[in-house]
């Protein structure tokens, strides 16, 4: 452990001394926009919390209580919190600096004022960082290297308990890295989050046992390798079985269809002329005879039930010989008040004989967009862009005569509560419209959170976006046809589709590694406060 005869830094933050902890802290923040698509850069996780865990480790000069709790409460208002926190801050607001750029397009609030309520966001959502930090040097004080184990499971508590307006959890990407990634398909992305901390926790280990003259941790690291080593043999072993079952599982071929418009053109555009570019688009795939052709969220702004409407669509998936799923806005009288206006985010099924077959109403609208949450609907007569959707009630298993499907609408496919509600079917057939986020990170980050799914719940997707990210995501987390944001594409892919998905432990047995780590986590703090885990003697 640190010698006692060093001095040790000061509590407060900002000194020269801090330098270069404070610098570690913010790389450890700004390089998640790194990994995070669409740079993508998947292997900087694996060591991107060395520096903020070493920077943590240090003690900060604070009197040390003899009680534990005593001691807890002053590493929550040390410097290791105030680092991870730093790195918490940083971090949120790189990845999600989108935002202020969207209230921004769509809004009346400027972009100064859209970035301030994205630092908001990010001094709230950044604390938990500043709790784990600064239980880094109190778990390595108690566990020797062993907090390398420790420390992923207080982490995996700390990311199952925090609400999330968007479930970034650390684990989701590893997305692209199939071997890894096949991890998820048993504990879901909370266990890649807990192998990435793990390995990160062991690196910072071999750091500090150097800066503190201790001999190389053999124990814990070599446990961190296998670990890691183990679970690529598993996925290596998972890719192959889930290949062998997709090559077997029936072909369906599918539409994917995108516009290289901003929403800000859209907007400008009449609804007829929408609608024109849609079947333009359509009739360029016709002739690849597609089993499914989609529209994406939005599509039109009509109930395409109209008296008007219904025989133009209808008779363009007759005349095809398609089924036809597309999106848009159902509007009609309030159920609750006929004498009120309501509106519904839907999608609609036509079948081969033009006839619609079924509805989907989007059961979790997209608060801030198209809903204001209470309290903030208060203030909705003074903020422009922000829609009065109503939610649906239940999930629609549309059904084609060569599988079936759930369509989780935009926000809905980042959900895993909603995403298992929908897991009733062959496959997922996402559709959204993330023009609304401009030329940004969101919709590659949107595409990321949603393509989790396939492999932790077993189910091949089909993602069809207005403008992209528009990709199939087959269960074993296989990426194809992926496209651009802003570019005009309109041809024919193919999705395996075994009948009935796959089974994954995930699905069977749902998030009970999340809370064996919180059951953990309260163990090991009660233990430590009861005085039953002690301080570990030095080894150096």
């Amino acid at each position: 452990m640190p010698d006692p005869a060093v001095p040790a830094p000061s509590p407060r933050l900002f000194t020269r001394a801090n330098l270069p902890a404070i610098a570690a802290a913010i790389f450890s923040g700004v390089v998640l926009r790194l990994v995070s698509p669409p740079i993508g850069l998947h292997w900087l996780h694996w060591f991107s919390f060395v520096p903020l865990l070493v920077a943590a480790a240090a003690p900060d000069g604070r009197p040390v209580s003899a009680h534990p709790l005593g001691q807890f409460w002053a590493a929550l208002r040390g410097r290791a919190f105030k680092l991870g926190y730093l790195t918490g801050f940083s971090g949120v607001f790189v990845l999600f600096f989108w935002l202020a750029q969207t209230i921004d397009l769509f809004s009346n609030i400027p972009l100064v004022l859209a970035a301030l309520l994205v630092a908001l966001f990010a001094a709230v959502f950044g604390l938990p960082y500043g709790f784990l930090a600064s239980a880094v040097a109190p778990l390595r004080a108690r566990m020797g290297g062993w907090w390398v184990v420790a420390f992923p499971t207080v982490w995996v508590a700390a990311e199952f308990a925090q609400p999330a307006l968007f479930p970034y959890y650390q684990g989701v990407g590893q997305y692209r890295n199939p071997y890894t990634w096949q991890l998820a398909s048993v504990f879901g992305a909370y266990g890649v989050s807990w192998l990435l901390l793990c390995t990160n926790a062991a690196l910072a280990e071999v750091v500090l046992a150097r800066k503190e003259g201790r001999p190389f941790p053999v124990a814990p690291f070599a446990a961190a390798i296998g670990l890691f080593v183990a679970n690529l043999g598993f996925g290596y072993w998972r890719f192959n079985a889930v290949e062998a079952e997709l090559a077997k599982a029936p072909v369906v071929r599918i539409s994917e269809l995108q516009q290289g418009v901003s929403m800000v053109k859209r907007i400008e555009d009449r609804g007829t002329d929408v609608l024109r570019s849609w079947m333009k688009s359509t009739a360029k795939v016709t002739g690849d005879k597609p089993d499914l052709v989609v529209w994406p969220e939005g599509s039109i702004g009509y109930n395409p039930t109209e008296k008007e409407l219904q025989p133009i669509l209808g008779g363009m998936a007759k005349r095809g010989d398609f089924a036809f799923l597309l999106g848009g806005g159902t509007h009609g009288p309030d159920p609750a008040d006929p004498s009120k206006h309501a509106a519904w985010n839907s999608v609609y099924l036509f079948g081969r004989d033009g006839e619609v077959k079924a509805r989907y109403d989007k059961m979790v609208p997209m608060p801030f967009g198209e809903y204001l949450p209470w309290p903030a609907s208060y203030l909705k007569p003074y903020i422009q862009g922000v829609g009065s959707f109503r939610a649906g009630t239940e999930p629609t298993v549309f059904y084609t005569d060569k599988f079936s499907f759930t369509v989780p609408i935009c926000y809905e496919a980042i959900l895993e509560k909603q995403m298992r509600t929908l897991a009733i079917a062959d496959a997922y057939v996402s559709v959204t419209n993330d023009g609304w986020f401009g030329d940004t990170a969101a919709p590659w980050q949107h595409a990321m959170l949603a393509a989790a799914y396939a492999v932790e719940l077993g189910r091949p997707m089909i993602r069809i976006a207005y403008t992209g990210v528009s990709m199939v995501v087959e269960p074993h987390g296989v990426i194809k046809y992926e496209t651009q944001p802003y570019t005009d594409v309109a041809k024919v892919v193919e999705l395996r589709v075994p009948k009935g998905g796959l089974a994954t432990p995930y699905q069977t047995w749902g998030r009970w590694f999340p809370h064996l780590c919180a059951a953990v986590t309260v163990l090991l703090a009660s233990l430590i406060a009861a005085g039953r885990v002690t301080p570990r003697r030095s080894r150096a």
